[in-house]
């Protein structure tokens, strides 16, 4: 209702500008002056001016108001548009950076594991090396011991052939015939204990 009053008495202003226009050029040349004319332009300028104004305010308001009106709404939409992209970025470096913390505990404990799996199979092939080294030195003992007993039972051949050869070569200088018969009857007394051994 103010604005209807309001625009009322504007268009009253202009209707009264204008009669007053109009009469001018005529109050102008009824004096026979010839200065009427730039008051007259500055006049019409002013006049011009308020027609302008009142078409606009009269017919450009509700398009203007309705533009600036879109123009509001259309700020505001992109502005949700950018918020909500933003907050869609915000939610996909969150994610990364959850994901990048998820990726470094799982290394952190692929690496544990790794090493914890090497200890053991290094312990496995130390304890390996042991049983190996063990059976090694037992086997290394044992063979000493069969060429011990080889080289011994080698060695007690060699010394029986030497004793054997030492005795064929200096008992027939030792020997005698007293002895010779001593050790016959020796012979003949244990052949004579066997038959009698024999026949009881």
């Amino acid at each position: 209702m103010k604005t209807v009053k309001s625009c009322n008495i504007g268009w009253s202003w202009i209707t009264i500008t204008l009669m007053l226009a109009m009469m001018m050029p005529s109050i102008a040349m009824a004096g026979d002056n010839p200065e009427w004319r730039p008051t007259y332009d500055l006049i019409l300028r002013w006049v011009n001016f308020l027609i302008l104004a009142a078409v606009i305010v009269k017919y450009g308001r509700e398009p203007i108001k309705n533009f600036l009106k879109q123009q509001k709404e259309d700020v505001v939409s992109e502005l949700d548009e950018l918020e909500t992209e933003k907050e869609r970025v915000l939610g996909e470096i969150q994610a990364a950076k959850t994901q990048a913390a998820e990726s470094e505990v799982r290394l952190k404990e692929l690496k544990e594991r790794l090493i914890s799996q090497g200890e053991t199979k290094k312990q496995q092939i130390v304890e390996q090396a042991r049983v190996q080294s063990a059976a090694m030195i037992e086997e290394t003992h044992k063979k000493m011991e069969t060429r011990i007993a080889q080289a011994k039972s080698r060695l007690k051949m060699e010394l029986a052939d030497l004793a054997f050869e030492q005795a064929t070569q200096q008992l027939p200088k030792i020997i005698t015939e007293s002895d010779n018969q001593r050790l016959f009857d020796i012979y003949m007394q244990g052949m004579q204990s066997e038959g009698d051994a024999v026949a009881s």
